[in-house]
């Protein structure tokens, strides 16, 4: 049977359930493929082995095949895969791949860069409740500053990490947006300082860490795989880290399968969770993993959303902050991505040449994209009332300005107007490349405006637009009725 293109797979793997011979079926979550077997009652769904299966006779197979044939490719290199029977031990195994648990009920603690007097330092506002602030006063790290209810992290650098190990022991700590430590050993402790951690638990090694810091991979890369990792590492209950540095491609396989049978998750998450535990494997295993015999997902082919013009238009004109209004605006008419909107300087406005200058942005790369007379406009009032200091977009205590601040303007902004479009700030990106393609502006200067590494990337909008569909006559409005 060849394999139809672009469809899912449907892998089918020979099972004893009970004593009797079955067919097991296993798939990344796909709705067509769960609306075909909610359609055939003779396929059932067992706890024990947390998938669907059905009994096997002569032409189960064949059956399957045909049911399937225009939903899925049905792929039988994985039929006598492992086989096994479930049984109790059986299923005390499949129970040892555990999920992480999270601790629950943890005040937040956020620590901001500071500058008092001339003189930088780490601080935090919270009141404490009386338990908690004698053990603060007694640790002797910290002072308060009562004039601006300011409490200060006292202690030197090199001993920053006790008192960030003092902190998550009591309370969950975060960062402000521009606040960053470079020191490993502090970035994994606030990492996982959320995680239950039992006899078993496994940290990801720093060794995986450094790799990735000094391969110079971004911050987002570095939370992403340290967090899959670690998630990898923790579903083998009694399984040692070194156990688990021998594993070969089937139990990356099983481990892949069992998640999606459980949790279903999406195409994207399994693809960069086989990416990271990939990597792990050049770095600690000492070997690099062929990539191709790891099971893989095909990814959803989903077009991004798009607020029309009107849409746009109403979500700015319900923005009374001068702020809020000109952040918005510029992540739209110039195409910017939420990252780099936050990391945006006054000299990255080049007025003469009304462009943009984007630094180091995705892929580390730095790029000119277009300046909106209007966006210009309403920057320049916002500037008249703020007087920022390193950023064109700032927080109350100065730096970055919060993603999550700008992911609630825009959905306060939405509410107001009764737009009802599902999107993020991230669709603003997505119209602003849509309108171009329909205004006439050719894909090879929006893939530039847009730092795009391939045409194929941007080609993805000339689905989206409906300026040629709309030129398109239906054959239906070429019959009389």
């Amino acid at each position: 049977m060849n394999q139809p293109v672009n469809l899912p797979h449907l892998f089918l793997n020979r099972v004893t359930l009970d004593g009797a011979e079955c067919i097991k079926l296993y798939f990344y979550n796909n709705e067509v493929i769960k609306k075909r077997i909610s359609q055939n009652d003779w396929i059932h769904y067992s706890m024990e082995l947390g998938a669907w299966y059905a009994i096997a006779y002569s032409n189960t197979i064949a059956l399957l095949q045909d049911v399937f044939e225009d939903v899925a490719y049905v792929n039988l290199s994985k039929l006598d895969w492992k086989r096994f029977e479930v049984s109790q031990k059986n299923i005390g195994t499949m129970a040892a791949l555990k999920e992480l648990n999270l601790r629950k009920g943890f005040d937040v603690i956020t620590l901001f860069p500071y500058l008092m007097e001339g003189r930088s330092f780490i601080g935090f506002k919270h009141h404490f409740e009386r338990k908690h602030f004698i053990e603060v006063q007694e640790s002797g790290w910290f002072a308060y500053h009562k004039a601006n209810k300011i409490w200060e992290i006292t202690v030197r650098e090199g001993k920053l990490y006790d008192v960030l190990l003092f902190l998550t022991q009591r309370f969950t700590v975060k960062l402000n947006a521009d606040l960053t430590f470079s020191d490993l050993k502090i970035k994994r402790l606030l990492l996982e300082q959320s995680y239950l951690k039992d006899f078993d638990y496994k940290t990801c090694p720093l060794e995986f860490l450094t790799h990735l810091q000094s391969q110079n991979y971004s911050e987002a890369t570095l939370v992403t795989y340290h967090n899959l990792v670690v998630r990898f590492l923790n579903a083998f209950k009694g399984k040692s880290l070194e156990d688990i540095n021998h594993f070969g491609i089937s139990e990356i396989n099983q481990y892949h399968e069992l998640w999606v049978q459980r949790s279903a998750p999406g195409p994207s998450l399994i693809n960069q969770s086989v990416n990271a535990i990939k990597m792990y494997y050049k770095v600690m295993g000492k070997k690099t993993l062929m990539l191709e015999q790891v099971t893989r997902p095909m990814r959803n082919k989903v077009l991004p959303g798009v607020y029309s013009k009107e849409e746009v238009q109403g979500i700015v004109g319900q923005i009374a902050n001068p702020k809020h209004k000109a952040l918005l605006f510029l992540i739209y008419s110039a195409g910017l991505r939420i990252s780099e909107v936050i990391n945006l300087r006054k000299e990255d406005l080049l007025r003469d040449r009304c462009l943009l200058f984007i630094r180091k942005s995705k892929g580390r790369k730095d790029r000119y994209t277009k300046l909106a007379v209007n966006a210009l406009q309403l920057i320049d009032a916002y500037l008249l009332e703020n007087s920022p200091k390193e950023y064109l977009f700032e927080g109350q205590y100065g730096g970055r300005y919060s993603t999550t601040s700008i992911r609630n303007v825009l959905h306060e902004a939405k509410r107001k107007a009764g737009i009802t479009t599902r999107g993020s700030v991230h669709t603003l990106r997505h119209s602003f490349a849509t309108h171009l393609l329909e205004n006439g502006t050719d894909l090879r200067y929006i893939q530039e405006l847009l730092g795009h590494e391939s045409s194929k990337t941007t080609e993805i909008y000339t689905h989206v637009s409906n300026l040629n569909l709309s030129k398109i006559t239906s054959p239906g409005d070429l019959i009389k009725i």
